[in-house]
């Protein structure tokens, strides 16, 4: 919670307050803490999925192969159908 307001009033002071030569310093300090965050966030994602059983790697392993196969089957060429049609 104090984070939260502590961010408020960065966000507040960026707003209102901050002169335009601060402003581009708060922009180039503010795109690093995000950069920071997101590889943080995709470490511990990469953590996560490590941690899941074995048999959800296999399922999404033949997930896939089933979704290929259903691909190269749209892709056969069709056989016209032509009917045999025999008036004696």
């Amino acid at each position: 919670m104090v984070y939260l307001i502590i961010g408020i009033l960065i966000l507040l002071f960026y707003l209102f307050a901050a002169p335009k030569s601060i402003r581009g310093t708060l922009n180039v300090v503010t795109l690093v803490v995000l950069l920071v965050s997101l590889v943080i966030l995709l470490c511990l994602a990469i953590f996560q999925i490590f941690q899941l059983p074995s048999e959800f790697f296999v399922g999404a392993f033949l997930a896939f192969v089933g979704y290929l196969a259903l691909v190269d089957i749209s892709r056969l060429p069709t056989k016209s159908s032509k009917r045999l049609d025999k008036s004696d």
